[in-house]
């Protein structure tokens, strides 16, 4: 019977020759046949093992080349085109002012629904399109320097903060801000609110699994750190509180089993003076709750144009449009649920 004729059952249980005549007559061999499992063997483990890892190298390398934002890191990337997700490991970012650590998770982006640019940016309601999910989040704000070096500007005080580029690339990167300064400014949402990435991503839902929140640095005897097991947060935008600013940010969230506290910050060089009152395992606890409602709110502030020396009788602008010329507002709304014990006295309020 002919090799061409053999059913699929047969086929499998072929003897070396029948499969030598085979190979022979498809112009193959079975050195062929060796080296192709071998090589599909080894590209399976390469895909399995190490090319996250390797797309995690140049993706460091090629975001510390271009970025400005400080270190970045990724241990290791993989990206799924279909689902539309991004999965990461071991990522950080570090610079002179926060440290951020994630130890693992993922970003999805469902790319197949479909964009309306004329949908209300603004609704909170809205369908999302990105969500994320981070293990093992930490953020730690150590230091502030932009602002002091925005002080020593306003000042005119030499700067200290950050050490100063060399004079030509100083003083090109001042020439490119002073020129770009105004047209970026005057560049706003009112000319084409479809352009604006919120439009395409309005809502932006968060999902942290063991976070933690740290604030302060080694030359400050106490640092304060927040600590939670999850929490799920959404972020949108809706129309500001005056007329003048662009648009306001919306952060609501749940978190659950929040712990505040004050502990001695490590490394410190001086002498601890005033102790706590007493310690509760690592620190002072300030507060714990087993949930945590937050809502936070922000405007963007927008250009305020100048003001035109006018009668009162010959305004054109009435008393509700100037009620709504508002300076942008900010808050944080914290509600505690169950389980809640909160310690405050002089000791606390002294570390404030």
């Amino acid at each position: 019977m002919a090799v061409d004729n053999l059913s699929k059952n047969d086929t499998y249980g072929m003897s070396y020759n029948e499969l030598d005549n085979y190979l022979n007559q498809h112009n193959s061999n079975v050195a062929m046949l060796l080296a192709a499992t071998i090589l599909s063997g080894i590209w399976i483990i390469y895909l399995t093992c190490y090319n996250s890892r390797n797309l995690g190298f140049l993706l460091t390398i090629i975001l510390n080349k271009f970025s400005k934002f400080g270190h970045i890191k990724f241990g290791s990337v993989s990206l799924s085109v279909l689902s539309g997700k991004v999965m990461f490991r071991e990522a950080h970012l570090l610079n002179e002012d926060v440290s951020l650590r994630v130890q693992d998770g993922f970003v999805i982006f469902r790319w197949w629904r479909l964009y309306n640019p004329k949908h209300n940016m603004h609704d909170p309601r809205a369908e999302t399109r990105l969500n994320i999910t981070l293990n093992g989040f930490e953020l730690h704000v150590y230091n502030r320097s932009s602002m002091y070096e925005h002080l020593e500007k306003v000042f005119g005080l030499e700067p200290t903060t950050i050490l100063p580029a060399k004079n030509g690339e100083r003083g090109k990167a001042n020439a490119k801000k002073k020129e770009n300064l105004p047209s970026e400014r005057v560049v706003s949402e009112d000319l084409n609110p479809a352009s604006s990435w919120r439009s395409l991503i309005p809502v932006i839902k968060v999902d942290i699994n063991t976070g933690r929140l740290v604030f302060g640095n080694r030359l400050m005897p106490q640092t304060l750190s927040v600590n939670f097991e999850d929490a799920l947060l959404t972020y949108a935008t809706k129309p500001p509180s005056s007329r003048l600013d662009l648009y306001m940010h919306i952060l609501k969230g749940k978190l659950e089993n929040v712990r505040v506290m004050l502990v001695n910050s490590p490394r410190y060089a001086g002498v601890h003076q005033d102790e706590p009152p007493r310690l509760m395992g690592e620190g002072f606890v300030v507060l714990q709750s087993n949930d945590v409602d937050i809502y936070y709110y922000q405007d963007q502030p927008g250009l305020v144009p100048a003001e035109k020396d006018e009668d009162v009788d010959d305004s054109t602008s009435s008393e509700s449009s100037k009620l709504q010329d508002l300076p942008p507002c900010w808050g944080l709304d914290i509600v505690c649920g169950k389980a809640t014990d909160f310690n405050y006295g002089p000791w606390v309020d002294k570390q404030r």
